[in-house]
């Protein structure tokens, strides 16, 4: 099957979001609107003063990806838990944006991207003339870390699969441990699927100066017991997994292309997705760069025999 490329897209309007960031604990105030073609994701600090508010995205731009998703610009401004928000742009499709927000994290919510993708198909997103350019993957690309591993091979679309397995959590999600998905697969319980964590870790976190905001009414609470705290349970029962699906969806956001190939993860983290598009963009020459549906390169870069 012939991968065919999107187009680039943006909001019909604007839309705003209010809450609390997860780690600060600090209100937010979020507008995100329109942007022109070939803008990409753009952030803006509006609290900054004397300083560039503005950071763009880019694998390099990613920094201490520490429990979430941080990006810096030269100037050391940094916006922090851009993952979700980032996912949500991608499930709906949406390229160009501008992100104004007056804090340095991204409102958490209720944990998914959830909030995210209704507001954004509420609100209506607009196709614009350019095609999204794709990296098509020609060899495969790896990643590993002391507990997890990533990979990118060659294949004819995106697929995403991710696996999770140590000793804390398999007694909480038990058999729930993998999920495979392709963008045209309804994403309705994946953009759902909250962020968890375990209570025992609290107060570690908030030593470290983070979850300062955390609450069950954005957090899937783990007890020492493998329980889930919160009193509604799980949404489905693999809402953990696909959570770790969608914040790898909102970090491979950040390169600026689609991929076309395979991708697969076992017990990633936002270091390690970040590694590997750090290496894929090293290596980018090495692989089929794709910018328009009628290049004449496009059906051999699709020819993996």
């Amino acid at each position: 099957m012939l991968f065919n490329l999107r187009r680039e897209a943006t909001l019909n309007s604007a839309v705003e979001f209010h809450g609390i960031g997860v780690h600060s604990g600090e209100n937010v105030n979020m507008q995100i609107y329109p942007a022109k073609v070939n803008s990409g994701i753009i952030f803006e600090r509006t609290d900054i003063k004397n300083k560039d508010p503005f950071i763009k995205l880019s694998p390099n731009s990613v920094i201490d990806p520490t429990l979430c998703t941080r990006i810096v610009n030269k100037s050391g401004v940094f916006v922090a838990v851009v993952e979700h928000l980032l996912a949500a742009f991608r499930i709906c499709g949406i390229t160009n944006a501008l992100v104004r927000l007056d804090s340095q994290e991204v409102p958490i919510m209720d944990g998914s991207a959830l909030d995210f993708v209704r507001n954004f198909r509420k609100t209506g997103i607009i196709h614009q003339d350019p095609f999204v350019p794709a990296i098509v993957i020609r060899h495969p690309v790896f990643e590993e870390s002391n507990t997890g591993k990533i990979s990118i091979s060659p294949s004819n679309n995106l697929n995403v699969s991710v696996e999770l397995s140590y000793d804390r959590i398999n007694p909480v999600i038990k058999n729930n441990n993998s999920y495979t998905f392709s963008f045209e697969d309804n994403l309705n319980d994946l953009s759902s699927s909250r962020t968890f964590g375990w209570i025992e870790d609290y107060e570690k976190v908030r030593n470290m100066g983070l979850a300062k905001g955390t609450s069950e009414e954005n957090t899937i609470a783990i007890l020492p017991d493998s329980t889930i705290k919160n009193a509604e349970g799980l949404r489905n029962p693999k809402e953990l997994v696909m959570h770790k699906c969608l914040d790898l969806i909102g970090d491979i956001s950040v390169i600026g292309y689609d991929i076309i190939g395979d991708i697969k993860g076992f017990n990633t983290s936002h270091a390690l997705n970040n590694k590997l598009m750090r290496k894929l963009l090293s290596q980018i020459s090495s692989h089929e760069v794709i910018t328009d549906q009628s290049s004449t390169n496009f059906n051999k870069a699709l020819s993996f025999a």
